[in-house]
């Protein structure tokens, strides 16, 4: 799966972009049948290494200073377990994009709504630190964010007279 990553996550999604922005510049619109599924696709399948990338930017673990004297040395609270990081985030970061793609674009904006509870309460049993806390609400909200704009561009390209119209 990694030799394949990239051509899934980035190589697919490009030139799904790039046939549909073309054919936008060129007819003035792009017909939805083409549009809506191709930004799907891509906007579902991009979102992994931009999820990562930002996930790498917020990473300042090797910037705090470790504090000089434990707090847990004088109290009788044990310290939350360093656990990995949350599984399945790669599939479950997927679905969560095409069904917010899915959402947008059909213009049941409530939808989000749903995602977000359904996401939420499946992985609220999972938490046992701060880090996957951290991890999953910056995973959501760059998710759905990259979601938005995908969903924002196929209405875009499909809308009269189109985004280069007069």
């Amino acid at each position: 799966m990694t030799a394949l990553r990239p051509l899934a996550t980035v190589a697919l999604p490009l030139v799904l972009v790039a046939v549909t922005a073309v054919w936008t510049w060129l007819a003035g619109t792009a017909p939805g049948v083409w549009t809506f599924p191709a930004l799907l696709v891509a906007g579902t399948l991009s979102g992994d290494p931009v999820v990562r990338a930002v996930f790498s930017f917020a990473d300042v673990s090797d910037e705090r200073p470790a504090p000089e004297v434990s707090p847990w040395t004088e109290s009788d609270a044990e310290a939350d377990p360093v656990d990995p990081p949350l599984r399945g985030g790669l599939v479950i970061g997927a679905l969560e994009r095409a069904a917010a793609i899915v959402s947008l674009m059909t213009g049941m904006v409530a939808g989000i709504a749903v995602i977000v509870a359904v996401k939420g309460l499946a992985r609220y049993g999972e938490f046992t630190n701060a880090q996957q806390r951290e991890q999953f609400i910056i995973g959501t909200l760059v998710s759905l964010l990259w979601a938005a704009l995908f969903a924002g561009a196929g209405l875009w390209c499909t809308t009269p007279p189109g985004p280069f119209g007069t």
